[in-house]
């Protein structure tokens, strides 16, 4: 199997074969480059004929194929009705001089959370994703010292993708990570672990897990006045539905 030049293994093919087999549509891939987007995957869902894979070519073989498989298992949460994330047209994303920011912070959250399971399921299959693990370490050294964090909707767009490094991170990337956070953000990494172990007390490996890592992270950070989360029929807007949700389904 050849895949945007890359010859994919005979263990991915089988992966391939077996996660597609059930998609409502055919898979079709293409190059990052022509997403007209920085990253290194995504998937476009709105044509009704097709998904579109989009993948970086600049990665190595071994991580070409985690990467695709990465993107297929998004697509199965889709098809499995995982829930989703949608901004209020509320006063303050209305008011946002950067229009951009919001949508941003929408997509990190739910991103983040679908990760969680994905990743998980990755690592269980065998492939590495050591390359996405190096790429956020990087990202975090080099986040800028003067952020506003007392802003709360910069701390929960940097809290989530913290709490993803502490779920993938080796133990000595953690410390490097949390050394730095703690000195230049008032001791920041400390605050925000034990919502990772909130995470992983909760689980993610079904849409209900992730519905209630979604409203926990949502709720935890302060976000009803941007956010709307939807898991089947269902749509929680407030911390008091949020509250509801969670006794219904203990």
């Amino acid at each position: 199997m050849e895949i945007l030049n890359y010859t994919i293994s005979e263990k991915t093919k089988a992966e391939i074969d077996e996660i597609t087999k059930s998609f409502a549509r055919p898979v079709e891939y293409a190059d990052m480059k022509e997403a007209g987007v920085t990253g290194m995957g995504a998937v476009y869902y709105n044509n009704p004929e097709k998904y579109i894979v989009f993948l970086s070519c600049e990665l190595k073989p071994d991580d070409f194929e985690t990467n695709l498989m990465c993107e297929l298992n998004h697509i199965r949460q889709v098809e499995e009705k995982y829930p989703y994330a949608y901004l209020k047209n509320s006063e303050v994303v209305r008011n946002e001089q950067n229009p951009m920011f919001f949508s941003y912070l929408d997509h990190s959250i739910q991103s983040a959370i679908r990760d969680f399971d994905v990743i998980d399921r990755l690592k269980k299959s065998g492939h590495s994703t050591r390359f996405y693990i190096e790429k956020r370490l990087e990202q975090i050294l080099k986040i800028d010292k003067s952020s506003n964090m007392a802003d709360k909707y910069n701390y929960a767009s940097f809290g989530i993708q913290y709490i993803m490094f502490c779920l993938t991170a080796e133990s000595s990337e953690l410390e490097t990570a949390r050394n730095f956070l703690n000195e230049n953000f008032d001791g920041i990494a400390d605050k925000i672990a034990p919502m990772a172990e909130k995470i992983k007390e909760i689980g993610f490996s079904t849409p209900l897990q992730c519905a209630k890592c979604l409203l926990y992270v949502i709720d935890s950070f302060n976000l009803w006045d941007v956010e709307i989360v939807v898991f089947e029929d269902e749509k929680i807007k407030t911390h008091n539905a949020c509250v509801k949700f969670f006794e219904k389904h203990n």
